[in-house]
């Protein structure tokens, strides 16, 4: 571990707290909310992505998760406005540190209107985040890595295949056997994964806390 690192905590308090975020488009939406308060229309300009079923969803599901609020200000006709809480407002750290990860690994939008280097759309892919912090504590064999991330070997191999083809993950061959580990942009991950993690679990202690006092 580098030093001055902290660890990277792969555990089911980081699994349950990123489960919500894993929603295709849930990560593009608190993205653009992360700049300040949006009106729907304005926050479909920003998230072009979904469609006006969709978008509902992914806010409603977010709000459910206390990480958005909804406003519904007084007009004619009334008009919603959507914004991070306190706890959505936590993953700015981990925005700021994926733009610059992005950039200085010269990691390229993949869709047009994609941020952060075309990596919101690479981690909104279920698990994608999961098998990178895993592969952070160190080289895995395919069964050992399926079995700690807790997916199936066909989704385990596609994710690999992508993290593998955006240059992430160095696949060794050689060995038996075959290992995967992080190449040198996906170790540099951790600076992303470090606020992650670390919000993961402020969240899980906020949400203990009136239980510890009771």
């Amino acid at each position: 571990m580098p030093e001055g690192a902290t660890e990277v905590r792969y555990d089911e308090v980081f699994v349950a707290a990123v489960g919500v975020l894993n929603t295709r488009w849930a990560l593009h939406v608190v993205h653009a909310l992360s700049a300040g308060p949006l009106g729907f229309n304005e926050l479909r300009r920003q998230v072009p992505g979904p469609g006006p079923s969709t978008l509902k969803q992914r806010l409603s599901e977010l709000a459910d998760a206390g990480l958005v609020r909804r406003e519904v200000l007084d007009g004619s006709p009334p008009r919603t406005r959507y914004s991070l809480t306190g706890r959505g407002a936590g993953l700015r750290p981990m925005f700021a540190e994926m733009t610059a990860w992005a950039t200085r690994n010269g990691l390229r939008p993949t869709e047009p209107g994609e941020v952060s280097g075309g990596v919101l759309g690479l981690f909104q892919e279920k698990w994608a985040i999961h098998v990178v912090c895993v592969l952070l504590t160190g080289p895995r064999g395919f069964n050992e890595l399926a079995r700690e991330v807790g997916i199936s070997q066909v989704t385990l191999s596609q994710r690999l295949s992508e993290l593998e083809r955006r240059g992430l993950v160095d696949h060794d061959r050689g060995g038996r056997p075959a290992t995967y580990s992080l190449s040198r942009a996906g170790l540099d991950f951790r600076v992303v994964a470090e606020p992650l993690v670390a919000w993961a679990h402020a969240l899980h202690a906020h949400q203990e806390r009136p239980a510890a006092h009771g």
